[in-house]
C-alpha cells in the first residue's frame, strides 16, 4: 500500500480530536512496508503545547509492534468545547 494512504489513518485519528484541526505541517518518516489486508493503528499523542491553540503532536501508525510510520504534527486546534 502506498504510504501516503497510510497516512490518512493519521488524519482521521486527529478527526476524533474536540475542536477544529487544522494541519499547519506534518513529518514523516516511513520505517517499514504495509500490505493490503494488514492491520494497522495510528496513535495521535500531544507532545507540546506551542500556545495560540498551537501544538506538536506525535503522530505513529503501528502493524503489530512494528511502527511502521514515526512523526511529527503542528496543528491549530480551534473551538476545543468548555468542560461542564
Amino acid at each position: 500500500v502506498h504510504g501516503i494512504l497510510v497516512t490518512g489513518l493519521i488524519s482521521a485519528a486527529l478527526a476524533r480530536l474536540p475542536g477544529g484541526i487544522v494541519y499547519l505541517s506534518q513529518d514523516l518518516e516511513f520505517r517499514a512496508p504495509v500490505r493490503i489486508d494488514d492491520y494497522v493503528t495510528a496513535t495521535i499523542e500531544v507532545a507540546e503545547d506551542l500556545g495560540g491553540d498551537q501544538y506538536r503532536l506525535r503522530t505513529t501508525v503501528s502493524k503489530d509492534d512494528d511502527q511502521v510510520i514515526d512523526g511529527e504534527a503542528v496543528v491549530l486546534i480551534d473551538d476545543v468545547p468548555a468542560d461542564d
